[in-house]
């Protein structure tokens, strides 16, 4: 069984960044690969059903002037390339570029960092010094206070170069029209912030986009085909990272930023998989100068929406599906069997990448919440029945699960589970009300929305259901959803808590988002009023009371969860009681171990829990 699992995993093609240029379309094309133990992307060109690939190690296909332009990794780092040519011979590499279709203009970013984010073993190690508050990043390490964000312009025709601006404040690229650059900065030198700021640059001059967003977050931005207005998708930050998001409109000539799509839906493309690897440039475009189309988040998957400047709103789709990338005419989109393909619009489809494996489809169900809203669920059955059955909880709590593709959900079903997983209060896609009511309210009608939800499908799916043999598993803030269960339930078999929060005392000072996300979401910082607070919502509070055996899974390498919060957890139950209990560490893996970590980690991860929930079933 577990071979299968293992050959599933490098099976799968995932694809992402669509464009058309002529009568072709252009995408990434991302694969796994089992003897190099790495990800592989590749540029692939899709014309008459016929997929070729036109560069290895490369992504971000985009139009120059009606010639392909790509980044492709040349001796470790990414340079750009146009019609197959380099184009930059960067040192540093190329991080970010954006082009358009109608000139030979483009503007590129590179980061030059000098010290390195995963300390190094050395003959003379140098002390490192820390100055900023958000001094390091999950996924990344520490960060270089002196890192240097450059945007350089290149005028592919004659191969002219000019830097245009060059500064130590962190920079996103955005977008481009006829030498004005739309750009995000932020002072929070990790990247980590819930708040950045928008910028045009304009002949070395800094205009403020978003001057009426002074807390809030732009997420993207692109100018209208004539180059006067900037639709944007951001947000004002009333909510932090609660906060769900609109599309507002920058008129240049007037300097105001209007809000012209501010329903209860989430302007954001925010589907959850564990298979997509890489995000398209933008989440929208403009049909003409009128018309601007987008996708939105809803009710666990995507909407494609057109929305005139005027803000006249029209719903193209609402498929319950994920879309992951889209041009005028074809989309790629992901159902709970699919992982991704590319269709038309009316549904054709254009490719779909073989898959030696038949994945089994999500069954959506939905449950009463205690304030009497609905709340979504998915269960996904075992081949044989009836089956144990795993209850799985997602992170966040601002995310959600979604009608869209999940590798690992597919996996315990090959190896004899029931999969139930649920969106409760504080996921996201569901409006503005439910995404922020647990702010200062961890544990509370989530833990309940999460165990109604479970026993809403034990009396759905009763036939199909093993009822002695349940389990539960989660990771990041599943993880603490999962230790804050046993805690205070004692129905499981037994229990996986992945990357968990235990401690949010110690969370507070030692993760890379503690301080600011204690304050936004639980309401409360490090003074002495909130030490008794802080530990009351803390699973760690609550130990002595767990009777389900609980394995732990940590990546060594965690600054959002760092291990510690772990091994707090594996004393404390160790020392005040005699449940079992085993920690496992796993090397070199930041907090995003199951989505992005090394293949081989992603699959010795299931094999420890399969092994966990087998010592334990009936």
């Amino acid at each position: 069984m577990m071979k299968k699992l293992d050959k599933s995993l490098f099976n799968i093609k995932s694809l992402s960044q669509l464009i058309k240029i002529s009568e072709r379309y252009y995408f990434t094309q991302t694969q796994l690969r089992e003897v190099e133990n790495d990800t592989q992307h590749r540029v692939c060109q899709l014309v008459d059903g016929q997929v070729n690939v036109i560069a290895e190690d490369a992504w971000l296909p985009q139009n120059v002037n009606g010639q392909l332009a790509y980044l492709q990794k040349i001796d470790g780092v990414a340079q750009l390339f146009v019609a197959g040519e380099q184009k930059t011979f960067e040192a540093a590499g190329v991080h970010q570029y954006t082009a358009t279709a109608d000139n030979n203009h483009v503007y590129y970013l590179t980061i030059t960092s000098h010290q390195s984010p995963i300390p190094v073993l050395s003959e003379r190690p140098i002390p490192r010094r820390i100055t900023e508050k958000n001094y390091k990043a999950d996924g990344y390490g520490l960060i270089d206070e002196s890192t240097q964000y450059r945007i350089t312009y290149l005028d592919i025709s004659k191969d002219l170069t000019k830097v245009v601006l060059n500064t130590t404040t962190r920079t996103t690229l955005l977008d481009q029209f006829d030498h004005k650059l739309l750009l995000t900065q932020t002072d929070n030198i990790a990247g980590l912030g819930e708040s950045n700021k928008t910028f045009l640059l304009v002949s070395g001059q800094m205009i403020e986009v978003s001057q009426n967003l002074p807390h809030g977050l732009t997420a993207d931005g692109i100018f209208d085909p004539k180059g006067e207005k900037i639709a944007l998708i951001a947000h004002d930050g009333q909510y932090t990272n609660a906060r769900i998001f609109g599309v507002y409109l920058y008129d240049i000539k007037r300097s105001t930023l209007t809000p012209i799509f501010d329903s209860d839906v989430d302007a954001l493309q925010d589907t959850m998989s564990d298979v997509v690897f890489l995000k398209s440039m933008h989440q929208l475009f403009w049909r003409n100068d009128t018309e601007i189309e987008f996708v939105a988040t809803y009710h666990g998957h995507n909407r494609l929406y057109r929305l005139t400047t005027d803000g006249i709103l029209t719903l193209l789709d609402d498929t319950q599906r994920a879309i992951l990338s889209f041009t005028s005419e074809a989309l790629i989109t992901s159902y709970t069997n699919i992982p991704s393909q590319i269709e038309t619009r009316h549904g054709d489809i254009l490719y779909r990448p073989d898959s030696k494996e038949a994945f089994v489809v999500a069954q959506k169900y939905q449950f009463a919440s205690e304030d009497g809203s609905m709340v979504d669920g998915w269960f996904m059955h075992a081949q044989r029945q009836p089956a144990p059955t795993l209850l799985y909880i997602h992170g966040g709590p601002h995310a959600a699960y979604a009608d869209a593709f999940f590798w690992e959900f597919q996996m315990w079903v090959s190896l004899g589970y029931n999969v139930v997983f649920t969106n409760p209060h504080g996921s996201t896609s569901y409006g503005q009300d439910f995404v922020r009511s647990v702010i200062g309210h961890y544990g509370e009608q989530d833990y309940r929305d999460v165990m109604t939800g479970f026993e809403a499908a034990l009396s759905k799916f009763s036939d199909v259901i093993d009822v002695h043999n349940v389990f539960v598993a989660g990771g990041s803030y599943g993880g603490y959803m999962t230790t804050w269960i046993i805690g205070h339930d004692q129905r499981f078999k037994a229990a996986v808590a992945q990357r968990p929060v235990i401690n949010w005392i110690s969370m507070f000072g030692t993760s890379d988002i503690g301080y600011d996300f204690s304050k936004a979401e639980l309401k409360l910082d490090l003074q002495d009023n909130n030490i008794s607070k802080l530990w009351a919502i803390s699973p760690l509070a609550y130990a002595k009371n767990v009777r389900t055996p609980i394995l732990l899974l940590h990546g060594e390498y965690d600054l959002r969860t760092p291990l510690g919060q772990s091994e707090e957890y594996f004393m404390a139950i160790k020392t005040q009681t005699d449940t079992p209990i085993e920690i496992v560490r796993l090397p070199e893996s930041f907090h995003g171990v199951s989505r992005n970590g090394r293949p081989n980690l992603r699959i010795a991860r299931l094999k420890v829990m399969d092994d966990w929930f087998s010592k334990f079933k009936n």
